[in-house]
């Protein structure tokens, strides 16, 4: 199974001290705005909008698929980007120098100028000042990105070095960087199995291959999600966080016993992709240990 997303690093400088250190994870409304504006778009919903090439569209808009059984698998399309935001230091932190991260997924590199416009303007309404870009390119390397977007972008995938290391078959540690938000019956989960974890993971990247690669992966579902059943978990810290008052989700590592390795894949991509609720907003960021 290949997925191919591009990776941007945007730093950035404070212009005064920002008191909420998740100021850039609460910004959903604000990219969508920040996406229009790049766009000169005034409209405030798509309705009506004869432009069938629009990038809002193809980015916010996307319409659920015609067949029956790709409707099952992966319902409605995610969103083709994924961010990760730094959790700001206390004040004072006026002109510290942070960065954020931006993955774009498939097809959503055709509407590179649009995204770099956005993240700028997104950047500037949260209180900073854009400082550069750079590009990452396989094995982790990043090179500054000085363009309108029409340079090409170093593609990623499921065969990059910094992915593809060995995994144990019989072992694996999941360290969780940001709030996991698992949602089953409308709830949100406060305990973290491998079997929640996997299905979840299962429907994040087939979804954007299906969606964004007009792929659809060569996965057993049903074996899958029983399979991973049997994988036990034999040491957790992991527990339910909230940031600013509010439920975050599940924070923590631990460690899974059994027949991993049909999961490597999966794995190693969803640390690219996140997953969850609010993945492509920097929620559900994970690493792999061995």
């Amino acid at each position: 199974m290949e997925l191919h997303y591009a990776r941007l690093w945007f730093s950035f400088t404070l212009r005064q001290d920002l008191g909420d250190p998740y100021a850039f994870y609460a910004t959903r409304a604000d990219f969508e705005a920040a996406f229009r504006t790049a766009l000169s778009c005034k409209r405030g919903d798509c309705a009506g909008c004869r432009n069938v090439e629009c990038a809002f569209a193809a980015t916010f808009d996307q319409q659920i698929a015609e067949d029956p059984e790709a409707v099952r698998r992966h319902q409605k399309p995610p969103l083709p980007f994924i961010f990760d935001f730094p959790v700001l230091l206390p004040p004072p932190n006026r002109g510290r120098v942070c960065e954020l991260v931006l993955t774009l997924v498939g097809s959503a590199i055709q509407h590179l100028p649009t995204y770099l416009a956005a993240v700028g303007l997104l950047i500037e309404q949260k209180g900073g000042a854009p400082v550069g870009v750079m590009a990452e390119s396989p094995g982790g390397e990043r090179t500054a990105y000085s363009g309108d977007g029409s340079l090409s972008l170093p593609l990623l995938g499921s065969l990059d070095p910094a992915l593809t290391g060995p995994l144990p078959t019989e072992t694996v540690a999941i360290r969780l960087l940001t709030p996991l938000k698992l949602v089953q019956d409308g709830r949100l989960l406060k305990t973290f199995t491998f079997a929640n974890f996997a299905r979840t993971l299962m429907r994040r990247v087939s979804s954007l291959a299906y969606h964004y690669e007009g792929a659809e992966p060569a996965l057993d579902y049903r074996w899958l999600s029983q399979h991973s059943e049997s994988v036990r978990t034999v040491e957790s810290d992991c527990r339910f966080v909230s940031w600013n008052g509010r439920p975050a989700g599940i924070l923590g590592s631990a460690r899974f016993a059994g027949d991993l390795e049909p999961f490597h894949l999966l794995l190693q991509l969803g640390q690219a992709t996140h997953l969850g609720k609010s993945a492509s907003f920097g929620f559900g960021s994970y690493r792999v240990e061995g």
